[in-house]
């Protein structure tokens, strides 16, 4: 009966989940990027200008997109975007330097879906994705909470590959450190290509890896050197880091000699803190704190220790606070969480993350 109970369970969760992916999807955050992530995947199927941004252009757009809900300076340039192919298409290289996600854009788009609805499909996707990997990690329908939790919820909605490269990361991590496999480096290698700053991760994990004698350190540097070079080679096809900067902390157009100093950097610090202390982040800290200090399995505690200084060097190297950027640290925590009362009441079963991991 407990057998059954259990898989009763997880099948009303995956359920669940696949209903709040369907919702993610309806109520897609239709946001900027998607104007430029749109755009990569139509040059799949033209090379003319003027013909992709008439496919990008030509969909139901909200008005937040075309510019036209205000006439401020980010509206006057969503509408130059809109009526000059040209200075639409100096944005494209931000966001080409995702290519495996914009790889996906173009398999949900051959598959039928317009190339500004095939984010949608991929987000609500990755959205159940990251639902199964939060089963994975806590084996209790309870994993549903972290799953309507609005820092969750907005991996679905956003036209990012965040919610992708998330998923990719749990799966990795569970795979790593819960069961010992080493194939568990494969998506995390991966998940490079959805977001190149995924590097970071990949080298710490391969360094602790190799200093904890789970892979030779041969095998450790040269995985190292392939993370560096696929994060260098997938650079090349875009903006510099310093246009990058330029672009993200001082407003700088595409085409602009970009600058970006010292200074620039210790204000965009700045200002990064200031908007990650008025946020959800604070308390998920805190949370991360207490659950590292009593999380009493081995595998979930290098987890979160991994995890906690990759979000770190990660904002330290690019100090942009947004809550998708920290969606990986978010959700690890929550499911540290969880899995913590659940032990706690007794409810812990023995598929859950192993103390024997690697």
């Amino acid at each position: 009966m407990d057998t059954i109970t259990k898989r009763l369970g997880a099948g009303v969760y995956l359920l669940l989940s696949a209903v709040l992916a369907v919702h993610c999807y309806r109520n897609s955050m239709f946001d900027i990027d998607l104007l430029s992530f749109a755009g990569n995947v139509a040059l799949s199927d033209t090379t003319d200008l003027e013909k992709a941004h008439a496919m990008v252009y030509g969909q139901r757009l909200t008005p937040h997109l075309l510019g036209t809900d205000t006439d401020d300076a980010q509206a006057r340039g969503l509408r130059r975007r809109a009526e000059d192919a040209g200075y639409w298409a100096l944005y494209l290289p931000y966001f080409s330097v995702k290519p495996l996600y914009v790889l996906a854009m173009e398999a949900a788009h051959r598959a039928g879906a317009s190339v500004v609805d095939s984010s949608r499909v991929i987000s609500a996707l990755s959205y159940f994705g990251i639902a199964i990997a939060m089963w994975l990690y806590t084996r209790t329908p309870l994993a549903l909470v972290i799953m309507i939790l609005p820092e969750t919820m907005v991996l679905g909605q956003a036209n990012e590959p965040d919610g992708m490269s998330v998923m990719l990361l749990l799966f990795a991590l569970w795979a790593i450190f819960a069961k010992g496999k080493s194939f568990g480096i494969i998506p995390l290698i991966v998940s490079v290509w959805v977001r190149p700053d995924n590097a970071i991760l990949c080298i710490l994990v391969l360094a602790y890896l190799a200093a904890a004698g789970k892979l030779e350190w041969k095998k450790s540097m040269a995985l190292v050197a392939l993370t560096v070079v696929s994060e260098a080679f997938i650079s090349h096809f875009g903006y510099g880091w310093r246009s990058l900067y330029f672009h993200t902390f001082l407003g700088g157009e595409p085409g602009q000699i970009a600058h970006f100093g010292a200074g620039d950097y210790v204000r965009a610090l700045a200002a990064g803190c200031k908007d990650a202390m008025h946020s959800s982040l604070v308390v998920y800290g805190i949370l991360w704190g207490l659950c590292l200090r009593h999380v009493n399995d081995g595998g979930l505690r290098r987890i979160l220790l991994i995890v906690g200084l990759f979000s770190l060097a990660r904002f330290v190297v690019f100090p942009n606070y947004e809550v998708r950027y920290f969606g990986l640290f978010l959700l690890v925590t929550s499911a540290a969480a969880v899995w913590s009362i659940t032990d706690r009441s007794g409810g812990r079963n023995a598929k859950a993350i192993p103390a024997k991991a690697a």
